[in-house]
C-alpha cells in the first residue's frame, strides 16, 4: 500500500491521479444531486467546424478524436482513468528501477505522460464510439419543447432563480433537469412541478406548481 500511494503522489502518474480525483468527487457530488451530469458541458457547433483544415477550438479537438456528441464529464473521466492506469503501470515498469536519478526520472516521466495521454485520449474515443448513438438519440427524442406542459419531481433541496434541479419520468433512466423558479413559489425535495417554458440562454426550465397551472 504505502507503494502505491508513493506512485500515486509521484510525477507523472499525480497529473491524473489529481484529475482522476477530481472527477470521483464530481460523480459523487452529481449522485446525491448537487451538481447535474452535464453542467460542465458547452454547447458546441460542429456545423462551424470544417473539416478541411484543423481546427484548434475545444470543438475541433473533440470532433477529430471522435470525442463528441457524449457529456464532457464523461469524456474527461475516461481520460483520466485511462491515462492514470497507463501511467502508474508504466511507472513501475521504466521509473521505479532507476528511481534515483533525478534525470532520467523527469525525463521518462514526461515521455510517459505524453504516451499516457495519447492512449488514453484513443482508448477513450473506443469506448464511446458504440454508445454514442445512444447519447444522439436521446437527445433527439427529448427536445426541449416536447418536454413543456410535463410534469416534474424536484430533485434538489430548493429551488431558485439561480439553482434547483428537477427529475423527468420518461419510461426510461429518467432525465435530470436544470429548473428555476420565482421566489414566491417554495418548492422542496419531492414536490411536483410543471415545465412552464424553456430558457435557451441559461440552459434550464421555468417551473410553477401543478395548483396555479391548473388555474
Amino acid at each position: 500500500m504505502e507503494l502505491f500511494w508513493g506512485i500515486f503522489f509521484s510525477f507523472p502518474v499525480v497529473i491524473f491521479s489529481a484529475l482522476l480525483t477530481l472527477c470521483v468527487m464530481y460523480w459523487l457530488i452529481a449522485a446525491i444531486g448537487i451538481l447535474s451530469i452535464d453542467c460542465l458541458d458547452i454547447a458546441i457547433n460542429l456545423d462551424d467546424i470544417t473539416t478541411d483544415v484543423p481546427s484548434s477550438t475545444l470543438g475541433g479537438l473533440l470532433l477529430k478524436f471522435g470525442l463528441n456528441d457524449v457529456p464532457l464529464t464523461l469524456v474527461i473521466t475516461l481520460i483520466s482513468l485511462f491515462g492514470w492506469s497507463t501511467s502508474y503501470f508504466g511507472f513501475r515498469l521504466l521509473i521505479l528501477p532507476l528511481y534515483d536519478f533525478i534525470l532520467y526520472y523527469y525525463l521518462v516521466g514526461l515521455f510517459i505522460f505524453i504516451i499516457a495521454l495519447t492512449i488514453s485520449i484513443y482508448l477513450t474515443a473506443f469506448v464511446i464510439k458504440p454508445i454514442r448513438p445512444l447519447f444522439k438519440k436521446l437527445s433527439a427524442t427529448n427536445d426541449h419543447k416536447s418536454l413543456l406542459g410535463q410534469i416534474v419531481e424536484i430533485r434538489s433541496s430548493t429551488v431558485n432563480k439561480i439553482k434547483g434541479e428537477a427529475t423527468y419520468e420518461d419510461g426510461g433512466a429518467g432525465l435530470i433537469l436544470q429548473v428555476r423558479c420565482d421566489e414566491t413559489y417554495q418548492f422542496k425535495r419531492g414536490d411536483k412541478a410543471i415545465l412552464l417554458r424553456y430558457d435557451t440562454t441559461n440552459n434550464c426550465y421555468e417551473i410553477i406548481s401543478i395548483e396555479e397551472f391548473n388555474g
